[in-house]
């Protein structure tokens, strides 16, 4: 086994439900003690109105002193590297989990070919030794979701069964575009999910923070490029040839740039490529940092790559010469895509973990024991945020080819955010965009009053009920245990030009 040796190193729903913001809250706000520790405040009574009317409870404890996982969940999740063996991950991951709890459980309703798995909330991710050799990512599985139903047909209402990918074959590589890539993690699923179909790529990566793209460079670097951590078995020359079959496949591409612009301004400036990044891995050798040289000779090696991706020449007419896919708008000069992923900035009001944060965080610095979601709950901020979302929706259908599929998801419950915003593009684009019915077929997932997954107000979208975790006896998680966050995503096809 290698499980000792792996390395030690390594988004207002102006939404008042009759309270206003002046209201009397004292009864809410004193602290108390129970069996789940210290409660150090509680929520505004706007947020509170708004997770009543999304039918979410037990947001109490979000406000109290012991960690989360103390509480009352009792699940998170891992996705597996698929360049690594399976079997010995697994078995290495039941080694670092507490005897008598439960074990790994893949997700029933996901494609288990994607490896997301449930753990134990008290899983510590950080001190894996699974997690810093690279064998596994936490990443919450309702974000796999949207890549599944991206790169996939089968979750598709209408889908044959004949086959699950959603792609014919061309003699071009398929173009992927994740405009708002940032951290990085579903840019890497797709990756590994189209590297498994084999399906020859290019993946780019697309967001606006310098310090966020950073971080999703280390993150591809890691689990796509570092031999001891990405999962490639190669080293000296062997690396060379490994890199060329490997790279040829799938191409990762990283841009610093705003998603509301991408690809209709000046020609962007490519960040990262994982070809570059190969090459350079493969010449450096046991050289930790790039020398002057090096650093010069991966700027040049960028502008190269970079130009792969600007459309072709146009002629004194505005008309693209010799270009298969004819832009529909004359403001793009980038390449259009088969597919573009737009999991957009939002107020992060499903995504339990992140409110518990920011609400504790902001209880820090105030000394009022109220803590609340301003972007959710005050009208003009919530009203810029969807502004925002409305911009980004509609620069990734722009970049879309005809015929293309574009997600749009966020982890937020906010109708505004999210059908609001959907049904925005399907008005500004009704002769061109359709929105394509998705589910999932998991029964005890999406019937009955309490199911996790259920259909959003626009038919064919699906909304994601935000899970504290439910239970887990006798070494097994209950149902509820297995669908992560509060999640919104709807799959929208752009018309062929030559469709009626």
């Amino acid at each position: 086994s290698h499980c000792s040796t792996m390395d030690n190193g390594s988004k207002n729903e102006s939404f008042s439900a009759g309270i206003t913001a002046g209201a009397d809250s004292s009864n809410d706000i004193n602290p108390t003690t129970d069996k789940k520790g210290k409660i150090l405040g509680t929520i505004t009574p706007e947020l509170r109105a708004f997770y009543d009317h999304h039918n979410v409870g037990g947001v109490d404890d979000l406000l109290r002193e012991n960690e989360f996982s103390a509480t009352s969940a009792t699940v998170r999740f891992i996705r597996l590297n698929p360049r690594f063996d399976k079997e010995e991950v697994l078995s290495c991951l039941r080694g670092e989990l507490e005897d008598g709890g439960p074990q790994p459980t893949p997700i029933p309703w996901l494609d288990d070919r994607l490896g997301f798995y449930a753990v134990p909330g008290t899983f510590n991710l950080s001190k894996s030794l699974l997690f810093r050799s690279g064998r596994i990512y936490g990443m919450d599985v309702s974000s796999g979701a949207a890549v599944a139903v991206l790169l996939s047909n089968q979750y598709d209402d209408h889908h044959s069964g004949k086959s699950d990918l959603a792609f014919t074959e061309t003699s071009e590589p398929l173009r992927v575009l994740d405009l708002c890539c940032a951290p990085g993690l579903k840019l890497c699923t797709i990756a590994d999910a189209l590297s498994e179909m084999k399906l020859p790529s290019v993946v780019l990566g697309v967001d606006v923070s310098e310090r966020r793209i950073c971080l999703c460079k280390n993150i591809v670097k890691k689990y796509h490029i570092d031999c001891e951590t990405s999962g490639r078995s190669y080293d000296g020359h062997d690396l060379q040839s490994q890199v060329q079959h490997d790279g040829e496949e799938v191409r990762i591409r990283l841009y610093c740039e705003d998603g509301t612009t991408f690809g209709t301004g000046p020609v962007p400036e490519l960040v990262f490529d994982s070809k570059v990044a190969e090459d350079e891995h493969c010449s450096a050798g046991k050289r930790k940092r790039m020398n002057k040289s090096a650093r010069s000779r991966e700027r040049k090696r960028l502008r190269q790559m970079a130009a792969l991706d600007v459309a072709e020449e146009r002629d004194e007419n505005n008309e693209t010469k010799n270009c298969q896919d004819q832009n529909s708008d004359s403001s793009v000069n980038v390449k259009l895509f088969d597919r573009v992923l737009v999991d957009a900035e939002c107020s992060t009001d499903g995504s339990l973990k992140h409110v518990q944060q920011r609400l504790l965080k902001e209880k820090m610095k105030a000394s009022s024991q109220l803590a609340g979601n301003p972007t959710l709950t005050d009208t003009s901020q919530l009203n810029k945020l969807v502004d925002l979302q409305k911009r980004l929706i509609l620069s990734g259908f722009k970049l879309l080819k005809p015929g293309g599929i574009l997600v749009y998801s966020t982890c937020s419950l906010s109708e505004a955010q999210n059908e609001g915003v959907v049904s925005w593009l399907l008005g500004k684009h009704s002769k061109e965009a359709s929105v394509i019915p998705v589910s999932f077929s998991f029964p005890a997932a999406t019937k009955g009053e309490d199911a996790m997954i259920h259909p959003g107000s626009i038919p064919g979208t699906v909304r994601f009920q935000p899970s504290f975790g439910g239970t887990a006896e006798n070494g097994i998680f209950d149902q509820n245990a297995m669908y992560g966050g509060g999640f919104f995503l709807s799959k929208i096809r752009k018309k062929k030009s030559n469709s009626k």
